[in-house]
C-alpha cells in the first residue's frame, strides 16, 4: 500500500492548482464552523453572564411557592441556619438579602404598576449590577430610606426626574393599606423594557417598614463564581435547605423562557454549521470529481497493467485524506487565531444597540474559543472529505481499461 500512498501524495503535487482549490475549501469551510461557533457561544455566555448579572442572580431562595404566586405573606424570617449553609457553600461569592413586591407607584403626572424591590445597598452591589445602569443621579445608600430609583421608562411616564416625589402604595404584611413618599435619587437604564418601565429600588429596611415585615425578607439572591457552577450548586444547596419550607431555584428555573431561547439558538446555530458543512462537502465532492474525470486514461492504464479497483479506490481516498488533513489543519489554525483575536478586540455592532440590550446583549461581542469545539469540528470535516472522496473513487474503479485508456 504504500506505493499508492506515494502515488496519491504525487498527485497532489502533478496538479497544485486542484490541490490547492481543494484545501481551501476545506479551510475556509472549517474557519467559518470554527469562527460562527465561537461567535454564537461567545454571545450566547455574554446573554446568560448579563442576565443574571444585572438583577437576577444565579441563584434564588425564596419560602415555597414564592416563584409561583409572589406574595408577602410569603416572606421569611429567621435566616440564620441558610445564610450558614449559603457561606459553607464552596461555589458562593456573595449573597443578599432583598424586598419583593408588587405596588403601584404615582406622582403628579400619572401612575403605573411596578415590581418594587427593597435591597441592601452594600450587598446588593455584590451581587448584581443594577448599579452601574445609573443614567443620573447616585445608587442607595445605607440610610437612604426616604430615596427611591426608578427605570428611565418609568421616570418618563411618571415625568419624575431627580429630586422629585413619587408615592408608593401596596397591602402591607398585617393587611393595612402601605403607603409612603419617596424623593427620586436616581434614573436606571439597562435597555431591557421590563426594567426600565416597571422598576423601583429602595432599601431593604424602607422596604421592610413599609409593608410591616418586621424584618422579614422575601429572597436570597445567591451569586457564584461562574455561571459553570449553577448546576453543581444547586444540587448541594437543595441538599442543605429543607425543601418542604424553602424553594431554591436556579436561574434556568426563574426564567426558562431565557433559558429555552439559549437552547434554539443552539439548535439553530447547529443547523446554519450544518449548511455550510453540505456547502464544504459539495466543494470537496466537486474538485475530487473533476480530479478523477481528468485522470481516467491514467486510472484504465492502471487497471490494465494489473491494477486491482480496490487499489484504484485506496490512492482516491488517501489523496482527498492528505487534502482534508493539510486543509483541517489550516481551517482550524485560521479559524482559532479569528476566534483569538475577536475574543480579544471585539466585534462592534453598536448599529444595534438597541436590539441587542433588549436581548441582554452588548453592543460589542467576544467570541469565545472552545478547543472542545475544534476538535468535533475539524474531525467532522476531516472525515466528511474522506466519506465523499469514495463516490468518485468508486466510479475510478469501475472504469473499463480500454475505454478508459481511449478517453481524451
Amino acid at each position: 500500500m504504500s506505493t499508492f500512498i506515494k502515488i496519491a501524495w504525487r498527485n497532489i503535487a502533478r496538479s497544485p492548482a486542484r490541490s490547492l482549490i481543494t484545501v481551501s475549501a476545506v479551510a475556509i469551510g472549517l474557519c467559518s464552523l470554527v469562527f460562527l461557533k465561537g461567535f454564537v457561544n461567545g454571545a450566547d455566555q455574554q446573554m446568560a453572564e448579563n442576565y443574571t448579572d444585572l438583577l437576577i442572580g444565579h441563584i434564588q431562595i425564596h419560602k415555597t411557592g414564592f416563584q409561583k404566586n409572589m406574595s408577602i405573606e410569603k416572606s421569611m424570617g429567621g435566616l440564620e441556619n441558610i445564610k450558614d449553609a449559603l457561606r459553607k457553600t464552596p461555589q458562593t461569592a456573595a449573597f443578599s438579602e432583598r424586598v419583593k413586591d408588587f405596588a403601584l407607584i404615582s406622582s403628579p403626572e400619572g401612575s403605573a404598576g411596578i415590581l418594587l424591590l427593597g435591597v441592601d445597598p452594600v450587598s446588593e452591589k455584590n451581587v448584581s449590577t443594577i448599579h452601574k445602569r445609573l443614567r443620573k443621579g447616585e445608587f442607595l445608600k445605607k440610610d437612604d430610606n426616604d430615596k427611591i430609583l426608578i427605570g428611565a421608562q418609568l421616570s418618563d411616564n411618571l415625568k419624575a426626574g431627580l429630586g422629585d416625589k413619587v408615592v408608593i402604595m401596596s397591602q402591607a404584611s398585617d393587611g393595612s393599606v402601605a403607603a409612603a413618599a419617596y424623593e427620586v435619587a436616581g434614573i436606571i437604564e439597562t435597555g431591557a423594557e421590563e426594567i426600565d418601565k416597571g422598576l423601583a429600588l429602595i432599601t431593604l429596611k424602607a422596604a421592610q417598614d413599609l409593608l410591616v415585615l418586621n424584618g422579614k425578607v422575601s429572597e436570597i439572591v445567591l451569586k457564584l463564581g461562574s455561571l459553570g457552577e449553577v448546576d453543581a450548586a444547586t444540587r448541594l444547596l437543595k441538599t442543605k435547605i429543607d425543601q418542604t419550607k424553602f424553594e431554591v431555584l436556579n436561574w434556568k428555573e426563574i426564567s426558562p423562557q431565557v433559558y429555552q431561547w439559549l437552547q434554539f439558538d443552539a439548535v439553530f446555530t447547529n443547523l446554519i454549521l450544518f449548511i455550510v458543512l453540505l456547502v464544504v462537502a459539495t466543494g470537496i465532492l466537486n474538485t475530487i470529481l473533476m480530479a478523477v474525470l481528468e485522470r481516467t486514461r491514467e486510472f484504465g492504464i492502471m487497471l490494465a497493467l494489473g491494477t486491482k479497483p480496490g487499489q484504484i479506490v485506496f490512492t482516491v481516498t488517501a489523496e482527498s485524506f492528505f487534502l482534508g488533513l493539510i486543509g483541517t489543519f489550516i481551517g482550524a489554525l485560521s479559524g482559532t487565531c479569528l476566534v483569538i483575536f475577536f475574543g480579544t478586540n471585539g466585534i462592534d455592532l453598536s448599529v444595534m444597540s438597541s436590539a441587542l440590550n433588549n436581548l441582554y446583549y452588548d453592543s460589542i461581542i467576544y467570541p469565545r474559543l472552545d478547543y472542545v469545539d475544534i476538535g468535533i469540528y475539524s474531525l467532522i470535516v476531516l472525515s466528511v472529505s474522506i466519506i465523499i472522496s469514495i463516490i468518485p473513487a468508486l466510479k475510478a474503479s469501475r472504469l473499463s481499461p480500454i475505454e478508459a485508456i481511449r478517453h481524451i
